[in-house]
């Protein structure tokens, strides 16, 4: 597949999806709950699209894998409350830091 292909199914795919989590997001209550749709998985799913067509479905699915060994790691879930009680700054590396822990393993074993 040629490059200006791949460059178009990645414009058109980012924006659709972008665009379909936006609306999804507006339609949620409470307002809190909407950012959980906001640009990863509309991301994550026009990335895959791009790599299936583009490199195969083998391809495709080493990169589903990584993204769901990085989905079960959930240190967001843990973000609100290191950021409330440690500030921004020292909530956001302490929160990478576990995710670092939980998904490292992982991707070793899942990956290897």
């Amino acid at each position: 597949m040629t490059q200006w292909w791949t460059l178009g199914i990645k414009a058109v795919n980012g924006g659709l999806f972008v665009v379909l989590f936006a609306l999804l997001a507006e339609a949620l209550e409470p307002k809190r709950f909407a950012g959980v749709f906001s640009a990863a998985p509309s991301v994550a799913l026009a990335n895959l699209i791009v790599v299936i067509v583009s490199k195969g479905h083998g391809e495709g699915i080493a990169n589903t894998r990584g993204m769901v060994i990085g989905a079960f790691a959930l240190s967001c879930l843990l973000g609100a409350v290191a950021v409330r009680r440690y500030r921004a700054l020292s909530g956001s590396l302490a929160l990478i830091v576990v995710w670092l822990v939980v998904a490292l393993p992982g991707y070793m074993v899942v990956l290897r």
